[in-house]
């Protein structure tokens, strides 16, 4: 399954070698997010409070601060206040790396504009089986801190463009994009000992939420094509491949250009280290590709090589971007 030779195997799914021109939501390379987006932690929250904090998966390196009366549900179109009366349930999943963003299929890109995650994550507010949005003209806190990492300057509040109706975290969204917020000011830190320590956002947004700043440059002179190709057994139906910038999390989604039977992408600058990393489902199977440029100054075009790999690996992997 790594030759340019193709060996026909009986009932075999690596005998597919067909390219689609346009991809369905079906395709493994869209529904792997349900198998790698891991599982939400959750914490419930008292709606009379005047001001609740929670911790989901309690653990101190995230809280989550909301005011009394600033939920509303949508219904048919119409939003309605939530009756600060009751429980409801804070569902949260961090992005804390680079892969994190392939888990989730959110790479840092933003039209042909690329950042630069901070930390950010998906957060759902539930209440009888309804999803909750925030009361327009409020908004609540979130502190955030990663472990073993000091706060980045400059870092700004980015939101998930989603598709009408929005669909689950780990549903493949082909609408998907960050949006920076209206209030471009930069976010906050908080402070313990005297030093920055993490993040503290203040926005009116539930759902995808993130901090993260611009990187590189928007000069197309500045930027070079990569070029990623298979051989046969891994298509554009089963494979999704990512760039990410070695020591930020910047990531990066390859198009497939059916012309070629290749994956490429014209938003790479000169001069960043580059990880190129694949990823396919051939069956109930995972296939893990890897290769990297060490200082991007040309054009460039690579083959990569996938291995089969068990999910536990295939994870330990990402955690290392």
């Amino acid at each position: 399954n790594v030759s340019q030779e193709f060996v026909s195997y009986n009932n075999n799914p690596l005998n597919d070698t067909v390219w689609a021109t346009v991809l369905k939501d079906s395709d493994p390379c869209n529904t792997m997010i349900g198998d790698l987006t891991p599982a939400s932690v959750e914490a419930t929250i008292d709606l009379s409070g005047n001001r609740v904090e929670c911790k989901p998966g309690n653990t101190d390196s995230l809280k989550i601060t909301f005011n009394k009366g600033i939920f509303t549900s949508l219904e048919n179109g119409v939003a309605t206040p939530v009756a600060p009366t009751g429980t409801a349930v804070v569902q949260v999943l961090r992005i804390r790396t680079s892969g994190d963003l392939i888990r989730t299929m959110r790479p840092t890109q933003t039209g042909r504009t690329l950042t630069e995650l901070g930390t950010g994550l998906f957060i759902r507010v539930m209440k009888d089986g309804k999803e909750l949005s925030i009361k327009s003209g409020e908004n609540y806190q979130i502190n955030l801190i990663e472990t073993g990492a000091a706060p980045k300057p400059n870092m700004q509040r980015y939101f998930g463009l989603e598709s009408i109706p929005a669909p689950a975290h780990n549903v493949y969204d082909p609408n998907f994009t960050w949006k920076i917020d209206t209030d471009i000011s930069n976010i906050n830190y908080f402070w313990d000992n005297n030093k920055p320590v993490g993040y503290a956002l203040v926005v009116n947004k539930l759902r995808w939420v993130t901090a993260q700043r611009p990187t590189a440059t928007a000069s197309s002179n500045s930027r070079s094509r990569v070029t990623v190709y298979f051989s046969p057994s891994f298509t554009n139906k089963t494979t999704a491949v990512y760039a990410v910038i070695v020591g930020q999390k910047t990531v990066v989604k390859l198009d497939f250009d059916y012309a070629s039977r290749s994956f490429r992408t014209d938003l790479l600058p000169y001069g960043f280290a580059y990880r190129l990393v694949s990823i396919s489902k051939i069956g109930k199977d995972f296939y893990l590709g890897d290769g990297s440029i060490a200082n991007l100054s040309t054009p460039s075009v690579l083959k990569l090589n996938p291995q089969k790999v068990n999910e536990q690996k295939l994870h330990a992997y990402l955690d290392e971007l």
